[in-house]
């Protein structure tokens, strides 16, 4: 009750305080997650042969490029959709869909697991900083902007009836929310751009 307390308090403070905590949240789990995936699929990094991208036309590059903005900005909608729909407690929708991809994401990298595998650990790592740290940032900003009121939200779970219910009107973020929406949706671009150089 106490842990549960203190979240519910996270998630009515200051809006760059708890997404400063939650980033260092999120990155602590992906990070352990990885650690264990990669203990268990060691196998997964030897003998690996190196993918050299391919010189595709302009028109395969913006169809990529296209794919991977919409891709994460699709789960940032998903989350943020989420978060404002309902809430019970301190889950929403939004929550389990950022752990999902948390934890998936770790265990994807730690496994080795991509369409075009890394030779070496030191690689993904690499790869992770120029571009995925950038998604799953967006990911977390959408998260964070979104969490602080929902339309439904029960202090229990299965609910008989909404402890506290909200107006659409009610629901619009504040300018620091809004600008916390906007840097995400930049670093999704960002992302993709330098995603797409490096396949295409």
């Amino acid at each position: 009750m106490q842990m549960m307390n203190k979240i519910l308090n996270l998630y009515k403070a200051d809006v760059w305080k708890r997404t400063l905590i939650i980033w260092l949240f999120c990155q602590i789990v992906m990070w352990l997650i990885f650690g264990v995936s990669y203990l268990c699929h060691q196998d997964a990094w030897i003998n690996v042969s190196d993918v050299v991208g391919n010189n595709d036309s302009i028109n395969e590059w913006w169809s990529l490029f296209l794919f991977i903005v919409f891709n994460n900005l699709f789960i940032c909608i998903l989350i943020m959709i989420g978060n404002w729909f309902v809430r019970f407690n301190i889950i929403t929708p939004g929550v389990l869909i950022l752990l999902l991809q948390i934890i998936g994401i770790g265990w994807v990298a730690g496994s080795n697991a991509f369409e075009f595998p890394f030779t070496s650990v030191s690689e993904a790592n690499i790869q992770y900083l120029k571009i995925g740290l950038w998604e799953v940032t967006a990911y977390i900003f959408s998260f964070s902007a979104t969490i602080s009121k929902s339309l439904n939200e029960s202090n229990r779970f299965l609910p008989n009836k909404w402890d506290k219910t909200r107006s659409l009107k009610e629901m619009k973020p504040n300018k620091s929310e809004i600008l916390i929406i906007a840097i995400a949706v930049i670093l999704i671009i960002v992302a993709a751009l330098i995603e797409t150089f490096s396949l295409i």
